[in-house]
């Protein structure tokens, strides 16, 4: 089954939560504190397969969470780390913020691995605690939650010649013919239902044996096919990478000119970058007319369209897919444009190698962390925000006296003790931190 889009909610494991322990054996009456801390929660790990060409193997669940870490354990134990979730997805794959619609990474280069969202991070456990003041804590750390984001995954077949026309023009004979893709052949319109794609190797066309270019045929579309009518336009996307489109018109047609018109204006519809892409026009299935009539169509079609494009018009080339007529010629114009695609290509990924770094990685915890607060003034009492407030926040066990004892100290040391005094805070005040309450000692 063929499948392109995908919407999942991926999360990271949460981390393991430290240990409350202290050492007790025969001949050891004061031990002390020996909680072991916990384990990191797994990462989700987006990884590019050039052996898949569908998303169908992610469409059987919505949720895809990493293995969460383990919690520590006695005698300064700490906990396993989780596993990572490694997503295979197809090249050319693009990936969205489902909320926002923010592409995050266009994944184009076979084996790119990319760690979207960085497991949490495990708690300490009570041993870590230990200090001159406080000998024997009673208290650890949770495990941090996983970062958890709805994301949506959109496949483009990476082609460097894109083959589009109405239905039964003879797109996917022509594949056939000038690659080993086997695609549903038959006398009915809409017999593609799914992009097809193959590999043309120029030996075969008196070129070198190491030459070779993708050609992605893609489903007849309609008038109104922007709309939904038909298949409607959504494989449209598969063609947008592509440097070069050959526009395919059946030479029985009753009207080439308003056929031609048909798709130019559905593309741009669609996308009018794509409509402006250069293009080779091909009359297919000529060996259905004469000399004679063969020679007017073409002349007609090239006046039709110097008449409405001038200067743009695009080449008109007449093949027959099923006799092999005119597919040397076809096939050396195809070549030329995908080597022009590929100069431009790598000249862009040099020029772009800096920007690389520049993706977002969604992680919950970072080696540093902003210690910058700001405290809100609700009507149940004061939200303290900022990024390691909270995360010590999350990881806090509120129910536990000690930990609340430890909080007092963080506001003390990060000023937050302070702010709050000074916008006046009163004693026994809901303090709001994440989705953690707690009330103002003073």
């Amino acid at each position: 089954m063929f499948c392109d889009q995908v919407s999942l909610i991926l999360t990271a494991g949460s981390g393991g939560n430290g240990c409350i322990s202290f050492r007790r054996e025969k001949y050891v009456p004061r031990g002390g504190p020996d909680g072991g801390d916990g384990g990191h929660g797994g990462s989700i790990v987006i990884k590019v397969n050039s052996n898949l060409n569908s998303l169908f193997h992610l469409c059987k669940k919505k949720k895809y969470t990493a293995e969460f870490g383990y919690p520590g354990a006695r005698f300064n134990k700490a906990g396993r780390v989780g596993e990572d979730l490694v997503l295979e997805v197809p090249q050319g794959t693009l990936l969205y913020n489902e909320e926002t619609n923010e592409l995050i990474k266009d994944f184009v280069t076979n084996n790119e691995a990319m760690i979207f969202m960085k497991g949490g991070k495990g708690g300490f456990g009570n041993a870590h605690f230990v200090s001159s003041i406080r000998q024997a804590p009673k208290f650890a750390e949770q495990g941090e939650t996983g970062a958890s984001l709805t994301v949506r995954l959109e496949m483009r077949l990476v082609a460097e010649i894109g083959i589009i026309g109405l239905p039964s023009v003879g797109k996917s004979t022509l594949i056939s013919r000038i690659t080993d893709a086997k695609p549903k052949i038959a006398d009915y319109p809409f017999t593609t239902l799914i992009p097809n794609i193959g590999v043309v190797e120029m030996s075969r066309w008196g070129g070198e044996k190491n030459e070779t270019f993708v050609v992605a045929d893609i489903p007849g579309l309609i008038e109104g096919a922007h709309k939904g009518k038909g298949l409607g336009d959504e494989f449209l996307r598969h063609i947008s990478r592509t440097a070069f489109l050959i526009h395919v018109l059946d030479c029985q047609s009753n009207d080439l000119f308003r056929d031609y018109k048909i798709i130019l204006n559905e593309l741009m519809a669609y996308d009018p970058v794509l409509a402006l892409r250069p293009q080779l026009v091909v009359i297919n299935k000529i060996d259905t007319l004469d000399s004679k009539n063969r020679g007017k169509t073409i002349e007609d079609f090239n006046k039709f369209l110097k008449l409405n494009l001038k200067s743009k018009a695009p080449q008109v080339l007449a093949i027959s897919a099923v006799t092999g007529d005119g597919l040397k010629d076809l096939i050396h114009l195809s070549w030329k444009a995908s080597q022009k695609f590929r100069q431009a290509s790598l000249a862009a990924t040099v020029s772009n190698q800096a920007v690389k770094s520049d993706y977002k990685i969604f992680r919950p915890h970072l080696d540093k962390i902003s210690q910058a607060f700001e405290i809100l003034k609700e009507q149940e009492g004061f939200r303290v925000k900022g990024k390691r407030i909270e995360q010590i926040a999350d990881m806090s066990d509120f129910a536990n006296k000690e930990a609340l004892a430890r909080i007092d100290d963080i506001f003390k040391k990060m000023g937050i003790l302070k702010e709050l005094k000074k916008i006046g805070a009163k004693v026994g005040d809901k303090i709001m931190i994440g989705d953690k309450l707690t009330q103002f000692r003073g």
